[in-house]
């Protein structure tokens, strides 16, 4: 609250319009009016000690409504024309009039000792600084004296203006954070429908000194996506969550929304999301009333999904090697006497020497432009018992973004393998191997015999051993005819498949032992085509259709898996002809996708 000085004729006295901060509330109203002439609410101070007016605005918070009363007094003695009262909301980045009175509206005559009284409201949008500017236009009375710097029309030198600002600072009421949770486990990423839902976690916090009341907390999502609240008890979404107790939201107190968004428009083929890409969600609609019943509202900026780069790598150590620590605590250093350890149970002691026959890597598989997606269509979940077997409904998504080139069409086939993790068999301990020391020449006394140990790997030992008495195999990784091949009736042209088993750390993968499939290991599926589009990339994604039976072997939990989805053929056509796009292909079936788990599901006994 401000006034002017004593230069002008009138005065402004400027309060803000809210919620007393006393305890007591004491009637103005009595038989006889108070002594004197108030001129504002400031002159009722004097009627009791308990109630007193605040002397600044006080703290306004965002999304609340301003309001303030604005009195212009007469303070001379004889009458005075008003002739305009101009009343703006100025933040940095725009000016709200919120009233305006000219001639003919509010222009009036000022009795002497009277006043003009206006309350004017504007909703508080922005944070920051804030100004209430305050202009006021009269006319001199006759045979008064001009005021110097307050004319406001050279050729109306009775016109004179003076000007109030008021300065404020909005703060935060609220502290809203969310953090957005994408599907991650394998029935989600596998199911068409849960696939792109994710789920919309919100924080806020009461910033405030006093207790509020949410009279609505609403999602309002983009047109591309469908909303769910998930904070009501019960189906018909009347009551939320936070009912009872729990409806005051105390000072510096924090509550959980969740949110569910589920996309308008789902494809069968998962879209891509550049890394760094920000996807735009919804706003939140806050509405809520302070303990005296004070109303505010806010409107949150866009909240928005931002995907997040690919980890990198953790930089390389700048220690050398030999300074690094051991399991043991000591430090290897080269050349350095080390003492002779005993090997440890079923480890074979092994001397690694230069123009030693070393195990060939195994061949690299060749990058495909297909891109192929597996989508699990039905699971009869409500009917999953032991040793009662069931079908899994699926479906096979494969798309190329490869132009057609030099063909019309291209023929594809694809095989489903089953997958199952190696049961290695436990090998028996075996003495340990004396140590065998390399001769070296000698030497000033520096350096001393030494020996080189390593564990041997059973698991990938077993893996070489599968795949080399699968089939005979060329250098190239491709299946070599044989000679008793046409004689007992081979036929060459099928595709050799790999081996049913996992690649990488088999030991590694998860019990699939629960849920067994039934059938043959490997089912192909009926040949497809895929025909050229507009500037001859191929049209729309292929969609195959296919069931898989299981087994299950134990109740409880369990996990269903793995599948392998092969290339068998790959072949264009163009002028009536056919011929491999990819010649390995026609030897040897090529591992496009695994899957070590498509469903997980509950078996009753």
């Amino acid at each position: 609250m401000a006034s002017d000085g004593p230069t002008h004729f009138l005065s402004l006295k400027v309060m803000r319009v809210s919620a007393h901060s006393s305890g007591h509330i004491l009637s103005l109203q009595g038989a006889a009016p108070l002594p004197g002439h108030p001129k504002t609410l400031r002159d009722f101070t004097h009627a009791s000690e308990l109630l007193t007016l605040p002397s600044a605005f006080g703290t306004i918070q965002l999304g609340e409504t301003f309001s303030s009363c604005l009195c212009v007094n007469n303070e001379a003695q004889s009458d005075i024309e008003v002739v305009q009262v101009k009343v703006e909301m100025q933040t940095i980045t725009a000016k709200v009039a919120l009233s305006e009175m000219e001639d003919g509206k509010a222009g009036r005559i000022l009795v002497a000792g009277g006043t003009l009284e206006n309350v004017v409201h504007h909703e508080i949008k922005e944070l920051g600084q804030h100004v209430l500017a305050c202009a006021v236009t009269y006319r001199l009375p006759p045979n008064a004296r001009p005021i110097p710097g307050a004319g406001e029309d050279t050729n109306d030198p009775s016109l004179v203006t003076f000007r109030k600002f008021y300065k404020f600072a909005v703060t935060n009421p609220l502290s809203v954070k969310t953090k957005v949770h994408a599907a991650k486990s394998p029935t989600a990423l596998l199911s068409l429908e849960e696939r792109d839902k994710i789920f919309l976690e919100v924080h806020i916090q009461n910033l405030t000194q006093e207790p509020m009341f949410f009279e609505r907390m609403r999602f309002e999502c983009t047109e591309d996506w469908g909303v769910e609240d998930a904070n009501f008890k019960d189906d018909d979404q009347t009551t939320t969550i936070f009912s009872g107790a729990l409806a005051i939201m105390q000072p510096q107190d924090t509550r959980q929304y969740l949110y569910i968004l589920r996309t308008k428009t789902s494809t069968t083929v998962p879209p891509t999301l550049m890394p760094g890409s920000i996807i735009p969600l919804g706003r939140l609609d806050i509405s809520w009333r302070s303990s005296f019943g004070e109303p505010g509202r806010l409107l949150t900026s866009m909240l928005t999904r931002r995907i997040p780069f690919p980890s990198a790598p953790p930089p390389a150590s700048a220690v050398p090697s030999y300074l690094k620590r051991t399991a043991g605590g000591s430090i290897s250093r080269p050349q350095s006497p080390q003492a002779s350890q005993p090997n440890r149970t079923g480890s074979i002691s092994q001397i690694v020497r230069p123009q030693s026959p070393q195990i060939p890597p195994a061949p690299i598989q060749p990058q495909s432009d297909l891109d192929v997606h597996l989508i699990v269509k039905h699971i009869p979940r409500d009917d999953i018992k032991v040793e009662r077997p069931f079908t899994v409904a699926l479906q096979l998504v494969v798309s190329s973004a490869m132009p057609l080139k030099n063909f019309a069409m291209r023929k594809l086939a694809f095989a489903i393998q089953h997958l199952q993790v190696p049961k290695i068999s436990p090998i028996q301990p075996q003495t340990a191997v004396p140590e065998i020391l390399s001769p070296r020449l000698s030497s000033s006394g520096f350096s001393t015999p030494s020996s080189a140990t390593a564990a041997f790997n059973y698991a990938l030992a077993h893996q070489k051993i599968l795949d080399a008495s699968f089939q005979p195999k060329s250098l190239d990784g491709t299946r070599t005819p044989q000679a008793s091949d046409e004689s007992q009736g081979v036929d060459t042209t099928v595709p050799i498949l790999p081996p049913p088993y996992f690649d990488g750390n088999d030991e590694l993968k998860g019990d699939l032992s629960g849920v067994l499939p039934m059938g043959s290991s490997a089912i192909f599926l009926p040949p497809v085509q895929i025909s050229s589009g507009d500037a001859g990339t191929p049209s729309k994604p292929i969609v195959q259709d296919f069931e898989l039976t299981f087994v299950p072997t134990k109740p409880g939990f369990c996990r269903v898996g793995g599948l392998r989805v092969l290339l068998v053929q790959d072949k264009g056509t163009s002028d009536f002809q056919e011929f491999e796009i990819d010649q390995t292909s026609q030897t040897k079936a090529q591992t496009l996708k695994e899957y070590e788990v498509i469903a997980e599901t509950w078996v009753s006994t």
